[in-house]
């Protein structure tokens, strides 16, 4: 059989990792010894075994024993101590003021005998109160007062744990990365002890600070490690705490089913936290809001209000008084939002001062900025990944895009038979061919200024807009118009012809564009996968059509918003696309009259009926046949 001695220091251990299981081996050892130390270290490790299974009463009863078989030895510092951890149990179970009372005389104890370690713990335990009545400036410098005795006398296990409620403290009033800080330093210093019970508390604890900031999904992980390990180390109370976190999770996320679930397990559990128990009722309350209950909400929250006076939680009390607050204003009771209103500023005042109330105003009100400036930012994402930039900012200003243009180039392209094309591929290989072709068409576009408008199946549109701003009142005479007979082929040198230079410039970034965009479908099939060269007919080629004039252009949809262009330009571009030969750029009349007075590079085909006017239709050569660029 062990002596004493080797027992105690075995009880020490296991007390500090919070180890319930050991410590109930170790009580078997003392009662065998049957001396009146062993019984009462026996007792005091069977409340602290219970305590830490949040069995209170069971822990309060074998702590009273343990107290008066202190008091029976002479054993002042261990009644302290044992007059300490009652103070605990009323703090778990609600009972501030007792919970205080029993705290400050275990101190005073404490420093009378020079018991400094016990003197850090009694502190610490002060701290926790304070902690739970809202009173953070005490309870942080409790922690931080305890902190520097326990760091003095090498006391890791005493660190981690107060390093954690340091944590619980910048958690509580917002302080979030500070919060995440001292919690991972916890949660490390835990790890390398091996206590268990303290990985799975400040496991959980940073999953309030990832739902706190809107991290769901981290904040839903951390809550199921923490409610495994709470499980596995048979802790009810861990449990309880976890399982409400992950509802209360569940409902920020609109989960409203999976949160109905749980808070039905929680129904079936013996919760002795009243914080749980307010938290528990305050969920019950937000679902029966949810479903139009709103007069049983009402009752809910009451229940959960009087459960935080009776416990003097002045958190909770605050938080409950907000949440009674805004269902009083949907039920339209003006009353009751007034009176809820003004105990939630009292409570929050008296719990931060009216200063720090500003302060934390001011934080909620930068938070809130900060959150709808994320919001916005993400908005124009998404209006950048599928408008162009200056239309998607303008559409973020709230404007209307509703334009004119006199002069716009349109540029129609397709894929020549490439439906023959498709039919040798995979669907695979058809998205990833279309991808590289529209990717290349993409880059020209960009470097010519032009803007993509949209793909229809293999079809590319784009249009090289004038510079100049768009309005609303048509003037059809800008681009000189064909009056000849069908004769007169390209009167390109008549002094009557007025060409605004605008245009021209237009029609040079178009026709530059078009030029540039058979060269990078002639050298696409190098860049392409083997696999996919492999089954490629031989030669890919493209039929381009260019037209310039009068379009209408503007932003239709809203849940999915498109950039599209109209008018009869656009159709007669379509028209010269359809009519235009492989590698060969297809261009009206109007849009060669632009391009050049001396239009060398320009070959006429003949006359088209792509119009009413029935003019004749250039054709600007394949750069395969004309090395020459588009004359500026």
């Amino acid at each position: 059989m062990r002596t004493f001695e080797e027992i105690d220091a075995d009880v020490t251990k296991a007390s500090a990792k919070r180890d319930a299981e050991a410590l109930l081996h170790l009580i078997v050892e003392l009662d065998a010894l049957a001396t009146p130390k062993a019984d009462a270290l026996a007792s005091n490790s069977r409340g602290w075994a219970f305590y830490l299974r949040s069995d209170y009463s069971a822990a309060l009863e074998h702590y009273r024993h343990a107290l008066a078989l202190c008091e029976e030895l002479g054993d002042r510092s261990g009644g302290a101590h044992v007059i300490a951890s009652i103070g605990n149990v009323h703090w778990s179970t609600g009972d501030h003021p007792a919970a205080l009372e029993h705290q400050h005389r275990a101190l005073a104890l404490l420093e009378e005998l020079g018991k400094r370690r016990g003197v850090a713990y009694a502190t610490e335990n002060i701290g926790n109160v304070h902690w739970s009545t809202g009173d953070y400036p005490a309870a942080l410098e409790h922690y931080h007062r305890a902190l520097a005795i326990l760091e003095e006398l090498g006391d890791h296990s005493s660190v981690a744990r107060v390093t954690g409620n340091i944590g619980n403290v910048h958690n509580r009033t917002g302080d979030y990365p500070a919060a995440l800080e001292f919690y991972h330093r916890a949660l490390d210093l835990h790890e390398d002890l091996g206590i268990r019970s303290g990985v799975a508390t400040f496991t959980g604890n940073i999953g309030t600070v990832h739902d706190s900031t809107g991290d769901y999904p981290a904040a839903i992980e951390h809550f199921h490690r923490a409610l495994a390990l709470h499980e596995e180390l048979g802790n009810r109370s861990g449990v309880a705490a976890a399982t409400c976190n992950i509802v209360e999770t569940y409902l920020r996320m609109g989960s409203d089913t999976e949160a109905l679930a749980l808070l039905a397990t929680m129904d079936a559990m013996q919760i002795d936290s009243p914080d749980v128990r307010i938290g528990h009722e305050q969920h019950r309350a937000t679902l029966q809001e949810r479903n139009g209950d709103l007069d049983g909400a009402y009752v809910t929250l009451q229940r959960a209000l009087s459960e935080a006076h009776d416990h003097n939680l002045r958190f909770f009390a605050a938080d409950t008084h907000m949440a009674l607050r805004d269902l009083a204003q949907k039920r339209n009771d003006f009353a009751a939002y007034i009176e809820h209103n003004n105990e939630y500023t009292r409570i929050t005042e008296e719990i931060n001062g009216k200063e720090s109330t500003q302060k934390k105003m001011m934080q909620e009100a930068q938070r809130e900025i900060a959150k709808q400036r994320s919001e916005h930012d993400k908005h124009l994402a998404v209006l950048h990944s599928t408008l162009p930039k200056h239309i998607a900012d303008r559409i973020a200003r709230g404007e209307t895009v509703n334009d004119h243009y006199d002069n716009a180039a349109v540029i129609f392209l397709d894929i020549v038979g490439f439906t023959t094309i498709s039919d040798q591929l995979s669907s695979t290989e058809v998205v990833r061919l279309l991808e590289s072709v529209f990717t290349a068409l993409d880059a020209v576009c960009k470097k010519h200024d032009v803007v993509k408008i949209k793909t229809i199946g293999d079809s590319y549109m784009a249009v090289a807009f004038p510079s100049s701003v768009p309005h609303s009142v048509r003037n059809d005479t800008s681009v000189p118009r064909s009056t000849r007979d069908d004769t007169s082929s390209l009167d390109l040198s008549s002094e009557e012809r007025v060409i605004p230079s605008e245009a021209r410039g237009v029609v040079l970034r178009a026709a530059n564009a078009a030029l540039d965009m058979l060269n990078a479908i002639a050298d696409l099939p190098e860049s392409l996968p083997e696999s996919l060269r492999e089954t490629l007919p031989s030669g890919l080629q493209v039929r381009i059509g260019l037209h310039i004039g009068a379009v209408t252009a503007g932003v239709i949809g809203t849940e999915r918003m498109q950039y599209d262009v109209w008018g009869d330009t656009v159709n007669v571009a379509s028209r010269m696309e359809s009519t235009s030969l492989p590698g060969r750029i297809h261009a009206s009349e109007a849009f060669a009259v632009l391009l050049s007075p001396s239009p060398s590079h320009l070959r006429e085909r003949g006359t088209n009926t792509t119009s009413e006017s029935n003019e004749g239709v250039p054709v600007i050569p394949s750069v395969s046949e004309e090395n020459e660029g588009v004359p500026v």
